[in-house]
């Protein structure tokens, strides 16, 4: 029995409880040191993964002794990039080693290591291993073949399921963060785990992340969520489904994510970027969707960045003013495409060495002898490289129409502003400078111009 008074106890395992937790609890400083073998940057910075790009976390100049120091407080393992650009970073989680040293070769950090026995090492071994899946995988399809039935291939799959398994285990015994990482790359085979599943698509996109506790806040620190995630979506991409299908796929898995955690937002945002330049649809619901739960009075860079994608994304859409660019033509004269307002205009790029373009010429001459007097006009971009082929290209296909060029073939700058990636590719534009129609040829042009000239 204590001695102590009823009251003087409680009031001692409070302050007991209260002194357990700052020690369990508080914050710890992490240290990394970096310093390069053969150049000595200005400064070196520490950048933060927000979902969608990088924000600056600490910006560092070299001590005496040309050594880059970040100190962070954690209470638990959180993943930042160090890097002199965005774009050249390397990982590092704080919360794992005590202090971590980094001796980069000039311009290459990002091929830097750590020392063996830091658990910073082992990210570093689970990151490298976790991409050999995907290969393995591969491997199995192309010696066996994609026979879903072969008993074979089930064997060969049961393998490499057992593997990554085994591989997620050992993971977890070396620390639990490892362990959330690994089981973000543990999609296991359909043939062998197929539960009763329609089809192995259905089984993709339900049992992808199978392995995955999206409650654990430990993947608040884990910008891989992203990374994976944008894998997952972009799979969805290739299956031929509609997109209303894969919609609800992906929202099915964040449904079931803390709708206020980073996790969330690493989802939504690799979800975003999955289908940036792959899928006009689905880019802009899930973009916007971003925009309206992450961006703020002040928006940061990568939001404002993520407004302008979703702007360029639809820059091109039918009913949308066509960009406008000046060009010089054949004589050295500028001509801009906005001066053409007020006729109907085919805007085409095409190049001298391009067999389709040269093919296409003596329909669009047809057509274009047939509603010139209508107001029809002709403005052929070439991508050509050199001036001599693109000028004996026009005489001797005999092209009446304006012609302008940069001759700096695929870097014609028209040419990057209207993602042209393959030619011929032509926009028909209105009165207005507006796009009404997009890649048309041979009889599908000649019957939208009999629309549009009321024939």
């Amino acid at each position: 029995m204590s001695i102590l008074p009823q009251s003087i106890q409680k009031w001692a395992s409070l302050l007991l409880f209260v002194l357990l937790s700052v020690t369990v609890f508080a914050a710890k400083p992490y240290k990394l040191e970096v310093k390069y073998l053969n150049c000595l940057p200005e400064k070196l910075m520490l950048y933060e993964f927000d979902g969608i790009g990088f924000s600056i976390l600490q910006v560092k100049k070299p001590n005496k002794d040309s050594v880059f120091t970040f100190s962070v407080k954690t209470d638990s393992p959180i993943m930042y990039f160090v890097g002199r650009q965005p774009n050249v970073i390397k990982p590092v989680v704080f919360g794992l080693d005590k202090k971590m040293k980094l001796t980069p070769v000039c311009r290459s950090i990002p091929n830097a290591t750590f020392p063996d026995g830091t658990l910073n090492r082992e990210v570093e071994k689970l990151l490298q291993e976790a991409i050999l899946f995907p290969t393995k995988e591969q491997a199995i399809r192309s010696k066996i073949g994609r026979q879903k039935t072969s008993e074979a291939l089930k064997v060969a799959f049961q393998a490499l399921d057992k593997e990554k398994l085994e591989w997620a285990k050992q993971k977890y015994a070396i620390h639990p963060y490892l362990g959330r990482m690994a089981d973000l790359n543990l999609y296991l085979s359909f043939l062998n785990n197929d539960m009763n599943y329609t089809s192995e698509m259905e089984y993709y996109a339900r049992e992808f992340f199978q392995k995955v506790d999206w409650k654990n806040p430990m993947y608040n620190n884990i910008p891989m969520v992203f990374d994976m995630f944008k894998t997952y979506a972009g799979t969805l991409n290739r299956f031929r489904e509609e997109n209303a299908l894969r919609q609800i796929f992906i929202e099915e898995i964040l449904e079931k994510i803390p709708a206020d955690s980073k996790t969330y937002k690493y989802a939504l945002g690799g979800a975003t970027m999955a289908f940036r330049g792959a899928n006009k649809e689905l880019f802009p619901i899930f973009g916007n969707l971003y925009l309206k739960k992450y961006k703020s009075a002040k928006p940061n860079a990568s939001i404002l960045n993520l407004e302008r994608m979703l702007s360029d994304e639809t820059i091109l859409d039918n009913g949308k003013v066509a960009p406008d660019f000046t060009l010089n033509d054949t004589k050295g004269n500028p001509v801009t495409l906005s001066s053409l307002r007020g006729k109907i205009v085919l805007l085409d790029f095409w190049a001298s060495w391009c067999g389709p373009c040269r093919r296409e010429n003596p329909n669009v001459k047809k057509l274009y002898s047939k509603y010139k007097s209508k107001g029809f006009e002709v403005i052929g971009v070439s991508l050509d490289r050199k001036r001599a082929p693109w000028l004996a290209a026009i005489q001797k296909d005999e092209l009446p129409w304006i012609h302008v060029s940069d001759v700096k073939g695929w870097k014609c700058a028209p040419a990057q502003l209207y993602k042209v990636r393959s030619i011929p590719a032509t926009f028909l534009l209105d009165k207005e400078g507006r796009i009404i129609a997009k890649g048309l040829r041979g009889p599908m042009l000649e019957q939208k111009l009999k629309e549009i000239f009321g024939e």
